[in-house]
């Protein structure tokens, strides 16, 4: 039996090639729905620490 000469060696795949994108491209893909979510969780924690300021008596 012939001995295979390009197989490919055994390492660590890169970034790109574990998940298909890197994670700067994720952001500039989808920077607005990361905008709103930021904007509706600082709602939510604004809500909540105004009910807590109301309900403290």
């Amino acid at each position: 039996m012939a001995l295979q000469q390009h197989l490919p060696q055994d390492r660590n795949p890169s970034e790109d090639q574990m998940w298909g994108y890197s994670l700067w491209e994720f952001i500039e893909g989808n920077w607005m729905y990361l905008v709103a979510i930021i904007f509706l969780l600082g709602i939510f924690f604004y809500a909540r620490y105004s009910w807590r300021k109301r309900h403290e008596r």
